[in-house]
Order: structure tokens, then C-alpha cells, then sequence
């Protein structure tokens, strides 16, 4: 055997040690880097002008929205943040050409941004503000740009800002790090503020029972004729609960998942016979905490179900393929039961970051839902076509169908149709249709 080249040898210790130092330094996800990384620029920049102006950004403010949208989902926001901020840099923009642009460390879903003077004077507090309260504007204007069309709701973040001053006295870093503190205790303060409303707007809804049912078809992808419908629910149009999934993150939070379930599964079972056809299965979106609320998992819901007239095998539960996989073993007694009642069980979101086909096939579901960001462009990618053509062969074992989510385009339709998908829905082939609405658009 040839004996290593010592050259060689060092050649490939030098780029391990550069990609370990990479890798801490740079954040492949938003290719922006760290803070460890803009340290010296910031402190440059600073001595340069007097002062420098911070702003934090932070999207995890929103507890639950990468469980909610699974982490490849979160994942492109986080890109679109930051493309976003970056598009912004200009002679016109919020922000100049040399202000930097970071995450606080790989894999963050905190952004910063460090803004210089205009003029040799400086930052001031009074100016910052005003700079701040631009840049959120733009930034708003912006990130829809860079998100793909199945996610232009509002992206939610928390911002806080601070003026670094030079002081001959500390260590650059240090006031550095006391800007940042400051920064990021305005962005909580924002937060709690901005909950408290939030709770207050909750509790209305759940107390008046105002939310907002649509129905959105699920068709045979042969025929175009309707299997069913699943039910989402949302907030008062205009409101800040328009967004479900900020909705129902902060009923979970807060402790008001179960109060607002019921309420949106009793609104859904209570409009499905006049909404529905005769045979027309309704998907019902369902936690994992609601398994174990007897007004699921008991004889109420069966009753619930009867009182309205629907038959058991037309009634489906969506759970989440995260509760499917983690969650299984405490709630596989709870399936089986609705299962041995005639209800159907889908499992949601397949392929969003958690899958173990082992334990999705435990679970024994009639349904699997395909992701809607596996469906996206899966004309054009070959890697989505062989991970669907796996779930296709797997559903076809174990007697489940599969249904492709989030069908935006023809090309989509088209692909799935050659794949030998039976079952979709997506608002190519029908958009969510509020109740009462049109009475043809949802039979």
C-alpha cells in the first residue's frame, strides 16, 4: 500500500480545520454570517463613526410556527427573511451598502443588522427609531417577494433596536454585546405587549365564537370528482387572527387549544349537512392534546357525529405526521378506538421533517397527506417524484391513499396524474370556500 503523502496529508487536515471554522462563522441555510464573524467590521465601523446603529430581529418570537409549517418549511422563510434584508441594501433602501447584515449563530432564526450614519455625527436614539421603523416597513413590503406563492401570509417577527456608542473605556465587544441586550429586551417587551392584546382577542373569539369555517375540496385525480372536504378554521377576516396558524399557536401556548377545537369541530360537524353531499367525507384537523379530550376520543363525539346525521366512515381525523411518529405510543390506544368506531384517520403533512414509515404504518392511517412543499414544482424535480413514488408503493401495501396537498399549477396536476396519485387538493382544483359562501362551490 502507498504510504500517505505528507503533503496531501496536511492539505486535507487544512480544509477539515477551515470547514470546522466555517461552519461556525457561516450560516449555510440564509448564507448570511455570524456575529462571532462581523465582529471586527462592526468594531470598525464604530470607531469609524462614534456610533452604529442595531436592530434584532426575531422570528422565533412566534412559539410553535416551525412545529406548525415543519423545520424545510421554516427553513425557506428563514431564506426569505434574509434575502429580503439584503435586498433592501442600496442608495435608496433603509439600509447603505456597507451596513452588515448577520444571524447571532448557525442555524439561528435571529437576525441583525448594524446600521451606520449617514454623516460623520453619528446615530442617536431619536434617529434610530425612525431608521427602525422604516426598515420593518420595507421589510414587510419585501419578504413576500422572495416566498414561494403557497406562503404569502404575513411572516411574524418581533424587532427591537439600539445605539452603539464608542467608548474609550469599554472593550468594543462589550458595548457591543450591551447594545444587543438592550435590543433584545425592547423586542420581549414588543412581544409581551403584543400578547397581551393577542390574549385579550382570543378569549373574544373563543367567548363569542367567532371564527371563520371554509371547506376545501379533496378530488379524485381521475375523475375530478369529489371524495371530500377538509375544514380549516381561521380568525374574523382582517384581524390578527386571520392566520390560523398564529391563532391556534397561541391558544396551544396559552392553554386554550382544547376550548378552541371544540369549538371550530363543533362548527364543522354543525354546517357538514348542509354543506356537504350525501357520502362526502369530512376531514377534520385535529391535535394531539384533543386525542385525549373525551369529546374526541369518547362516546360525545360519536353522538356528536350521529346527531348531525353523518355516518361514521364519511368522518376523518387529520393528525400531524410529527404526532403520527413521536407521539404514537400514547395516543395508538385513542386511534384504534376511533378506528374501531368507523372513523377514518389521515396522517398530514408527510414528508414535512419527521417521517419513520415504521411508524406511520403502526398507526395503520386510511389517508396520507403529501406536503404541500413536497408537491410544489415536483414537475421539475426528480428527487420529490421518487420520495412520492415511495409513499405511493407504501400506501398502496398497507391500504392507505395518498393525497397530494397544495396543488397550485397545471404542470403539478399533470405529474401527479402520471404518477398514479388517486387523490388531491390544492387551490388549482378548488381554493378554501367560506360556509355559506357558495353553497355549489363546497357540494
Amino acid at each position: 500500500m502507498k504510504p500517505p503523502n505528507p503533503q496531501e496529508a496536511d492539505f486535507f487536515r487544512l480544509r477539515a480545520e477551515w470547514l470546522r471554522f466555517k461552519n461556525h462563522v457561516f450560516d449555510a441555510n440564509t448564507e448570511l454570517p455570524t456575529l462571532a464573524a462581523v465582529m471586527d467590521d462592526v468594531r470598525r465601523l464604530m470607531e469609524e463613526r462614534g456610533s452604529l446603529g442595531v436592530v434584532y430581529f426575531d422570528l422565533a418570537a412566534e412559539p410553535g410556527v416551525e412545529a406548525a409549517r415543519g423545520w424545510q418549511a421554516y427553513d425557506e422563510l428563514l431564506r426569505a427573511f434574509a434575502r429580503a434584508l439584503l435586498s433592501l441594501k442600496g442608495e435608496r433602501g433603509p439600509l447603505s451598502p456597507r451596513d452588515i447584515v448577520a444571524v447571532t449563530s448557525v442555524r439561528s432564526d435571529k437576525f441583525l443588522v448594524f446600521m451606520r450614519a449617514g454623516d460623520p455625527g453619528g446615530v442617536d436614539s431619536g434617529s434610530m427609531d425612525a431608521r427602525a421603523r422604516r426598515l420593518c416597513e420595507k421589510l414587510a413590503e419585501a419578504i413576500p417577494r422572495f416566498l414561494e406563492s403557497a406562503r404569502k401570509a404575513p411572516v411574524p417577527f418581533h424587532e427591537g433596536h439600539a445605539v452603539m456608542f464608542r467608548d474609550p473605556m469599554l472593550r468594543a465587544e462589550r458595548s457591543m454585546h450591551r447594545a444587543l441586550d438592550e435590543a433584545m429586551f425592547m423586542s420581549l417587551t414588543q412581544r409581551t405587549r403584543e400578547d397581551d392584546r393577542r390574549l385579550q382577542g382570543l378569549d373574544e373569539i373563543i367567548g363569542e365564537e367567532e371564527v371563520v369555517t371554509l371547506y376545501q375540496p379533496i378530488l379524485d385525480l381521475r375523475t375530478l370528482d369529489v371524495l371530500g372536504h377538509e375544514v380549516f378554521s381561521r380568525g374574523p377576516a382582517g384581524g390578527p387572527f386571520e392566520d390560523a396558524e398564529r391563532l391556534f399557536a397561541l391558544a396551544e401556548r396559552t392553554g386554550r387549544l382544547l376550548d378552541l377545537e371544540r369549538l371550530c369541530r363543533n362548527r364543522a360537524l354543525v354546517s357538514a349537512p348542509r354543506h356537504l353531499r350525501p357520502g362526502t367525507k369530512l376531514f377534520l384537523n385535529t391535535s394531539a392534546p384533543a386525542l385525549a379530550d373525551p369529546t374526541v376520543s369518547g362516546d360525545a363525539f360519536v353522538r356528536q357525529v350521529e346527531e348531525q346525521g353523518l355516518d361514521h366512515r364519511d368522518v376523518v381525523l387529520e393528525i400531524t405526521e410529527r404526532v403520527a411518529i413521536e407521539e404514537r405510543e400514547a395516543y395508538r390506544g385513542m386511534l384504534r378506538k376511533l378506528k374501531a368506531d368507523g372513523f377514518g384517520i389521515a396522517i398530514d403533512d408527510m414528508g414535512s421533517g419527521y417521517s419513520s414509515l415504521k411508524a406511520l404504518v403502526e398507526v395503520e392511517p386510511d389517508y396520507l397527506k403529501f406536503d404541500i412543499s413536497l408537491v410544489r414544482d415536483i414537475d421539475r424535480s426528480l428527487i420529490k417524484r421518487s420520495l412520492l413514488e415511495t409513499l405511493v408503493d407504501l400506501s398502496s401495501k398497507i391500504g392507505a391513499k395518498v393525497i397530494a396537498e397544495g396543488i397550485e399549477m397545471e404542470p403539478e396536476l399533470a405529474t401527479l396524474r402520471e404518477m398514479g396519485v388517486p387523490l388531491g387538493q390544492g387551490r388549482y382544483l378548488g381554493p378554501p370556500v367560506l360556509v355559506g359562501a357558495s353553497e355549489t362551490a363546497v357540494s
